[in-house]
């Protein structure tokens, strides 16, 4: 009877812990958990999408993307036939939606009224962040897993690329494949045209890619997470690379390649451009710059973009945001964060900085820009477990967050230390966060 009681005082302190405690208190207006919206679902999630005109929160949730009408808190819809989603980008017509679904090496295209999925276009391995780039029209879609050459690729610098069979492929496909080295990794970005709905290259890249992000300016960004850099790499300069030297039209009609999930694939792209060498091709010297990002950022998570003042924020495993200049690469600032650290999101309009930290009980760090270009914490807010995702709403300044709740199962008695904890069902939810 003792134990069983003790495991009941167990599961109780474990819930209680997560109550959601008071704001850090601030001279003005603290920021604070306004609302908490109960939606449901699986235990799986990534990243989160806003759409401020059509006030929705597009949630990558598992096999699902959800969607939350943000009047209302509830899901107004979802779009299912999915395999994992990662990651949500929107055009800028308002019409169609893309989703990287990693598992399934695809992007899917999905109708913005209907929720419907109109259209799948393969990628590299395992693909999880996605940027639309608005001025060349082009969706970038950046895979995470390593790849394998199965000889080398045919650089698009100052001649059409010929067509190759020789498409890279992600170790587990290849049957000969011998172990990487974390420095010799190779992973890849698929660049697909958003109004052919076709994949127009696979750009090789250095290290493992991590989280992306587009200007204003024409400029993609890119996390290299092992390698602690960021890539920055010119839409524009490879739409006209890709454009002005299409692929012979032999190469359109190549025959499909079963997809993972044994339906009928596009073919590859007929461009492989190889920028992941050191010496890398002329193309890749005008289109890509690599930063540093130096020993206060280890592991960069999360980025975002200030594309007026040309500043980038990144966050990063070691519980830092640093900020850099966009044009240079130079180090401007360093401030530290939370545990657990993963995504950033920039407020343009208010000059204020988010991290989403997921690690302990939760917290969002919030970064207060100033005119003079100096940054600093001015409020941890504590949120909830694992709410390491976030998005913000550039029309309201609110802050999205998503998370669920953990228990124990007093069923599962044992001796004192053995329970665990586990995803409550139904308690995913989102935590409105503003002032």
């Amino acid at each position: 009877m003792k134990i069983v009681f003790a495991l009941w005082l167990l599961a109780c302190a474990a819930l209680s812990a997560q109550q959601v405690p008071g704001a850090t208190q601030l001279p003005d207006h603290p920021f604070s958990i306004k609302k908490t919206w109960i939606i449901g679902g699986g235990t799986n999630w990534d990243y989160l999408t806003v759409d401020p005109a059509a006030r929705r929160l597009f949630i990558a949730h598992g096999p699902v993307v959800q969607v939350v009408d943000l009047d209302t808190g509830t899901v107004a819809g979802q779009v299912t036939g999915l395999r994992g989603a990662h990651a949500i980008a929107l055009d800028d017509t308002g019409e169609f939606g893309y989703i990287s679904d990693g598992p399934a090496a695809e992007v899917k295209v999905f109708d913005r009224r209907s929720f419907k999925v109109v259209a799948a276009i393969p990628t590299g391995p395992s693909p999880r962040a996605l940027v639309f780039e608005p001025q060349s029209r082009l969706l970038f879609a950046i895979c995470t897993n390593p790849i394998a050459e199965t000889s080398n690729p045919q650089p698009a610098s100052n001649q059409a690329a010929r067509p190759s069979s020789a498409t890279p492929r992600s170790p587990s496909q290849n049957r000969n494949a011998q172990p990487v080295r974390d420095s010799e990794v190779k992973t890849s970005i698929t660049v697909i045209d958003v109004q052919t709905r076709e994949p127009l290259a696979q750009i090789l890249m250095p290290g493992r890619l991590g989280f992306a992000q587009a200007d204003s300016n024409g400029q993609l960004y890119i996390n290299i997470v092992n390698r602690n850099q960021i890539a920055r790499i010119d839409a524009q300069a490879v739409a006209g690379l890709l454009r002005n030297h299409p692929a012979p039209a032999a190469a359109t009609p190549a025959a499909a390649s079963p997809s993972p999930a044994g339906a009928a694939r596009q073919p590859a792209p007929a461009h492989i451009l190889d920028w992941s060498r050191e010496s890398r091709q002329p193309d890749s010297a005008q289109s890509m710059s690599i930063f540093s990002l130096g020993a206060d950022c280890t592991e960069p998570s999360g980025l975002a973009t200030d594309s007026s003042h040309l500043r980038l924020f990144a966050a990063c495993n070691n519980m830092k945001m640093v900020v850099l200049n966009a044009a240079t690469g130079e180090q401007l600032a360093s401030l530290n964060t939370g545990p657990g650290t993963d995504a950033v999101a920039y407020d343009a309009d208010r000059g204020l900085i988010y991290t989403a930290n997921g690690g302990a009980n939760g917290s969002i760090t919030i970064v207060r820009q100033d005119v003079t270009d100096t940054y600093a914490v001015v409020q941890v807010l504590p949120t909830r477990q694992r709410a390491r995702t976030l998005a913000v709403n550039a029309a309201t300044g609110e802050v999205y967050l998503v998370t669920d709740l953990l228990g124990v199962n007093l069923a599962q008695m044992g001796t004192v230390g053995t329970l665990q904890t586990a995803p409550v069902n139904g308690s995913f939810q989102v935590l409105v966060i503003g002032n």
